[in-house]
């Protein structure tokens, strides 16, 4: 974990550097991309959304077979790029706030090596629910099924601690309400939001939470003997 500094350079946002190298090397690749992306489009390559969709969304109809790939090997790479494309500016902002949010309170609590293994676990299991449940949808893009795993992951491993330390579980569970709120919120307003990959992401998280604490009493019963 990149501890933060007491006088952060240049003015920087002490948050930040409390970001491990792979979640700002992330967020800086999503931003690449979606720039890349507005660059093209007001330079005259209207389609530039459209074709970076083509070939870089999570397909459903490429798992189950009803569509052809553009490319030798998208079925496998699409997994890992549908995450590095966001729907347009709004999209990304709410998406790399969230991660850099949460990526901040998870890695103090269990460090940027299994946070890194939960996230990508998470999208992964993200587009394996979303091409279950949605065989014939559209694409899909944007990171939050691997960030809703990080929010999973960090609401068990929360929890445990408090539990722990005999601290009221009040407080955490009524964020926790907000959050499923929101979320079935959007689903209503937002007839194109991916919940199913919300909710693939974050039963990963959910799981791989559990494990890491099991894990972790495990070494904590081994050190009391």
């Amino acid at each position: 974990m990149d501890r933060a500094e007491t006088q952060p350079r240049m003015g920087a946002p002490a948050s930040w550097r409390q970001l491990p190298l792979w979640v700002v090397a992330l967020i800086a690749v999503c931003c690449a991309v979606e720039a890349i992306i507005i660059l093209l489009t007001v330079t005259g390559m209207p389609e530039a959304r459209q074709i970076a969709t083509v070939y870089g969304a999570f397909w459903s109809q490429l798992v189950n077979g009803s569509l052809l790939p553009v490319y030798a090997g998208q079925p496998l790479l699409m997994v890992v790029t549908y995450g590095l494309l966001h729907g347009g500016v709004l999209h990304l902002a709410m998406n790399m706030v969230s991660l850099a949010v949460v990526a901040r309170e998870l890695t103090r609590l269990i460090g940027s090596g299994p946070m890194a293994m939960v996230y990508v676990v998470s999208q992964v299991a993200a587009a394996g629910l979303f091409a279950l449940m949605s065989p014939e949808a559209g694409p899909m893009v944007g990171a939050s099924g691997a960030i809703f795993g990080l929010a999973g992951a960090l609401v068990v491993v929360v929890a445990a601690r408090r539990r722990e330390m005999g601290q009221p579980m009040g407080p955490l569970w009524r964020a926790v309400a907000n959050i499923v709120a929101l979320n079935l919120g959007l689903m209503f307003l937002v007839p194109n939001i991916a919940w199913q990959a919300h909710l693939g992401g974050a039963i990963a998280g959910v799981v791989l939470g559990l494990l890491l604490n099991l894990r972790r009493q495990s070494r904590l019963a081994k050190g009391r003997r």
